[in-house]
């Protein structure tokens, strides 16, 4: 058995003070050692909070910037990865990235979100890769919140071996009933565990719903929190991807030839 210990961390954000949100999230990452946790999912943005368009840059930082340096250093000291969505600045360029930290403290690589949400798009530069990491676990990829409704990136990250989806989140009152709907559909249709930690509390005048959830690879709500804050550990078997497969193995029976001929009609 393939077991994999993951922390959803369903914790409030302070928008633009990002010295309180590295603060929060070293006290995450050590409450999350204490309890066992291989890796620990935080929501989008969580570093810097969402609605900061004006002063972006200023809190954005590189990937081996100060903030990450430090939190590398304390995934390290408690053996904990970590999953945390942060903006990215590349000489001038700003994106809406995840950063994936090893148990050890080293970043194992980003993802870039690629499906960019109203006014995101006058801040940031869209992804262009979906990538899949190799963890000792087991495969897994990444995707940032309104991504998971597009159902080619997780279909892309299956189809590379990935077995198991974080997505973070930042999902809001009253915009939110699909949210469950999105989670169990791409969990279903690519036999993937998605997990998704999605902000609570407020920013500004938006309240963030929460109800960060965990979905089995035959589309079971395994854990869903509740609307406040929440650290939850959840444990669960990686080779039940390969068990939810079964008969109808969506994967393997697809046509990619009829689709890509299909596709190119509508480019």
């Amino acid at each position: 058995m393939r077991q994999i210990n993951v922390a959803l961390a369903q914790v409030r954000c302070s928008l633009s003070n990002k010295e309180e949100n590295v603060k929060r999230i070293i006290e995450c990452i050590e409450s999350a050692g204490k309890k066992q946790a291989d890796y620990i999912l935080f929501p989008e943005l969580y570093m810097s909070g969402s609605f900061m368009h004006e002063t972006i840059a200023q809190l954005a930082e590189p990937i081996k910037g100060k903030s990450m340096t430090e939190i590398c250093k304390h995934a390290q000291k408690h053996q904990v990865g970590v999953i945390l969505g942060f903006p990215e600045i590349e000489n001038t360029r700003l994106f809406n990235t995840a950063v994936l930290i090893s148990k050890h403290g080293e970043i194992i690589g980003t993802y870039r979100k690629i499906h960019l949400f109203e006014i995101e798009k006058a801040v940031f530069e869209p992804g262009t890769e979906c990538p899949v990491f190799e963890l000792p676990e087991g495969k897994v990829g990444i995707m940032i919140s309104y991504d998971v409704e597009f159902p080619e990136v997780a279909r892309i990250l299956a189809i590379k071996g990935a077995q198991f989806i974080f997505v973070l989140g930042a999902n809001k009152f009253p915009s939110h009933p699909h949210q469950d709907v999105y989670l169990k559909t791409r969990a279903l249709e690519n036999h993937v565990f998605v997990a998704m930690a999605n902000k609570v509390g407020l920013e500004n005048s938006t309240l963030f719903v929460g109800e960060s959830s965990l979905i089995h690879p035959l589309g079971k709500t395994i854990h869903k929190c509740s609307n406040n804050e929440e650290l939850s550990i959840l444990s669960i078997n990686m080779e039940e991807t390969d068990i939810a497969r079964g008969n109808l193995d969506y994967l393997k029976n697809r046509r990619p030839t009829l689709y890509a001929k299909e596709d190119r009609h509508y480019i």
